[in-house]
């Protein structure tokens, strides 16, 4: 079942595929602009602020597919730990995240970096 990118609870991450960048987007009107520079997006997973992820079927429009299986919370931590380390944080081993909320705050905090 194909669902239409304004109908994902925002704000969302996406990671591109084959990679451990992560992109907090805001809001649906912030969409085109932060992700305009990543290219195709096809292939690549939206994380949603309930921690619903979503396989990104088609880039114009944004088509996703619901993700099956879902993307676990274990998966979306050693991802946000390679992704703090790619962005020169140290002892990402000891980065907690327990919650899809703490993801969305570790997400944040790195892009602040």
């Amino acid at each position: 079942m194909a669902v239409l990118l304004d109908k994902v609870n925002w704000p969302i991450i996406v990671q591109q595929q084959g990679s451990d960048d992560l992109l907090l987007v805001e809001s649906l009107q912030d969409w085109p602009e932060q992700t305009e520079m990543l290219g195709v997006l096809k292939g690549s997973y939206i994380i949603d602020n309930t921690g619903s992820s979503y396989l990104i079927s088609e880039d114009f429009p944004t088509r996703l597919q619901l993700a099956s299986p879902q993307i676990s919370l274990d998966q979306l931590r050693s991802t946000a730990q390679r992704y703090a380390s790619q962005n020169g944080h140290c002892c990402t081993s000891k980065l907690t995240i327990n919650t899809i909320e703490q993801l969305f705050e570790v997400v944040a905090f790195i892009e602040q970096g």
